[in-house]
């Protein structure tokens, strides 16, 4: 076990680190299941705050918003913390009428020294990023994950 671990350093330590340069060099390593910045339908969202619930890091918290939402009597919608977010999907999965969807808009501007640019309100998640962006996990998207070996 302890000549296994050795070995293994050794490995590693002969080969050069992999470290991405900022500002980006590299191109963005984007896939088709990237799950990065949410969007936001607020025309479907009824204020039922699971997506608040089901979020493990407390990355969403909800605001009540003025105007004519006839869905969404309580006038509450969610706002994300994207320095606390672990961009997991389960606030997606959450959602009882697909008010929310994740895209594959990694969000370069987000790297910063101030927190308070990362907290987007329901107004900005409702605008779809500028940039191009596709629609990578949203309700009819979601699978769950399989399920693990039995024992033995």
């Amino acid at each position: 076990m302890v000549l296994k671990a050795i070995k293994l350093g050794f490995k590693y330590l002969l080969k050069k680190p992999y470290t991405r340069m900022f500002p980006v060099k590299d191109p963005e390593y984007i896939t088709k299941r990237t799950r990065a910045r949410h969007i936001l339908y607020m025309d479907r969202c009824v204020g039922c705050r699971a997506c608040q619930l089901a979020c493990p890091a407390d990355a969403i918290k909800m605001y009540r918003i003025e105007g004519d939402f006839p869905k969404n009597r309580a006038k509450i919608f969610p706002g994300i913390d994207y320095s606390r977010c672990t961009y997991c999907g389960l606030c997606v999965e959450a959602c009882p009428v697909n008010a929310l969807a994740m895209t594959n808009y990694t969000m370069r501007h987000l790297i910063t020294e101030d927190k308070a640019t990362t907290l987007y309100t329901p107004e900005m998640l409702a605008k779809p990023p500028e940039e191009e962006h596709d629609i990578t996990l949203d309700k009819r998207t979601w699978t769950p994950p399989p399920p693990p070996p039995p024992k033995k």
